[in-house]
């Protein structure tokens, strides 16, 4: 992890690695792991699509992003990945979007189109094929606006997400997750805080609350540092196709990505899919930890690091969650 991470950074992630302490343990830890999670209402139709060779938009222009995966979520989320070739950037969008058989329409701000999948009959050199047909216009910004989109019936061959089995808690973590509060165990050489913040009309202002507090406490931020916490978090998602992703308001492009693995049933383990997104100074294999009461999820990561100024921290941190469902 970078000499200048933290600890605000650390608090808006929520996710590095497994801990307890006995300040969070004595605010959240009453009835854990009694669970009451319904079923997302897509849940039996989420599924990844990724494309064989990224697909260039009709009026690109240099270093123009490329559609790449395209991720269903149980919730009915579409996000839809893109790569920029000559920045090797990853840029992901998220939208709501309408299934209907093997056809999703989205209509936000971001993307509108549709996607249709045709699942193809069996050939002579393979067993099968999944296309994708595409008709979608995307907006990263109020400048740039891409159209994806495939010519008289054309199709895109793609290799389709097969989700994981085994002894996963996928049911209940797989889904997209409402921002409830944060809450901070901060300890350093001569401080010592324990903070909580709740999400407003599920809006998690950052600038208000993790960038003022680290001001506050003397940690020695660069400006890109606080452009970091310039964000409102509104959600998280994690998909069974091995997506984790945290969903803010900011930009249309600001969703931060990363790949999960080694699910049990309390926790998984996250790599960084990105290396140019919010949160960029996450360190990878790290690992998030999961208890339950009722609907509600609490994610909980511990990190130690020594600030710019050479102070050193212990920051435990909980994101409190609800399923929307």
């Amino acid at each position: 992890m970078k000499k200048f991470f933290l600890y605000a950074f650390a608090a808006m992630t929520a996710m590095c690695m497994t801990a307890c302490s006995s300040s969070d343990d004595d605010n959240n830890n009453d009835n854990n792991n009694v669970m009451n999670m319904p079923t997302p209402p897509y849940a039996d139709k989420a599924v990844q699509y990724s494309l064989d060779t990224p697909k260039t938009p009709e009026n690109a222009e240099e270093d123009a992003p490329q559609l790449k995966t395209i991720d269903f979520t149980e919730s009915g989320d579409l996000l839809v990945e893109f790569f920029k070739p000559i920045s090797k950037t990853t840029v992901y969008l998220k939208e709501k979007a309408t299934a209907n058989g093997n056809s999703y329409t989205v209509n936000g701000t971001k993307m509108r189109g549709t996607i249709k999948v045709v699942e193809q009959a069996a050939r002579a050199t393979r067993s099968g094929s999944t296309n994708i047909i595409v008709d979608v216009a995307v907006t990263f910004s109020a400048e740039q606006t891409y159209t994806y989109t495939t010519e008289d019936g054309e199709t895109i061959t793609v290799k389709k997400g097969v989700p994981p089995t085994g002894d996963q808690a996928l049911a209940i973590l797989s889904r997209t997750w409402n921002v409830l509060g944060l809450i901070l165990d901060l300890k350093g050489d001569d401080v010592k805080a324990f903070m909580t913040w709740p999400a407003t009309n599920g809006l998690l202002d950052l600038r208000t609350t993790l960038l003022k507090e680290a001001l506050d406490r003397g940690v020695s931020l660069t400006s890109e540092e606080q452009d970091e916490l310039k964000k409102t978090l509104k959600s998280v998602t994690i998909t069974k196709t091995k997506l984790f992703a945290l969903n803010y308001t900011d930009a249309p492009d600001d969703v931060a990505s990363w790949d999960w693995t080694d699910s049990s049933k309390t926790g998984i383990r996250i790599t960084l899919k990105d290396g140019k997104m919010g949160n960029k100074f996450i360190e990878d294999a790290s690992m998030i930890s999961f208890t339950f009461n009722g609907n509600r999820c609490n994610m909980k990561m511990a990190t130690t690091f020594t600030d710019n100024a050479n102070k050193k921290w212990d920051a435990i941190v909980t994101l409190q969650l609800q399923s929307p469902e």
